[in-house]
């Protein structure tokens, strides 16, 4: 029985050690210059969040429930996002996250299709709040 409950222990230390990794590891933008959060039809829900300096996303971060093809497309979207500029964040489409991701079951295309979509509204939002200029 003590064996069993050290187990439990055991597992129990390397569920937080895991989840406290993942957290420090992924830090999510404070006060983003844009921001969005989907949900697609699978009620998959993906959000963006993007800093911007001068013209170009000097940081960015993500957050998915969905499942593990869902996260690697919102995370590729985010990587792609750093260093470019409003243009080239245009740019990024559901294919080019695929060409990064690699091979996409076809029951799954739409998770990259969503990034897409999400990374897009978060630059709307981002242009939504930028002063006009003249």
């Amino acid at each position: 029985m003590l064996n069993i409950a050290l187990g439990c222990l055991l597992l129990l230390v390397i569920v937080f050690l895991w989840f406290g990794a993942y957290y420090l590891c992924n830090a999510q933008v404070k006060n983003p210059d844009g921001r969005a959060c989907v949900t697609g039809s699978c009620n998959d829900t993906m959000e963006i969040s993007l800093q911007f300096q001068g013209d170009l996303v000097s940081d960015s971060s993500f957050w998915s429930n969905g499942c593990a093809i869902s996260k690697q497309c919102i995370e590729m979207a985010t990587s792609m996002a750093r260093g470019k500029t409003v243009m080239e964040l245009k740019d990024i489409t559901m294919e080019t996250i695929m060409d990064e991701v690699g091979q996409l079951p076809s029951t799954h295309v739409h998770c990259a299709e969503l990034a897409a979509l999400t990374l897009h509204k978060a630059v709307e939002n981002y242009l939504s709040q930028k002063p006009a200029t003249t």
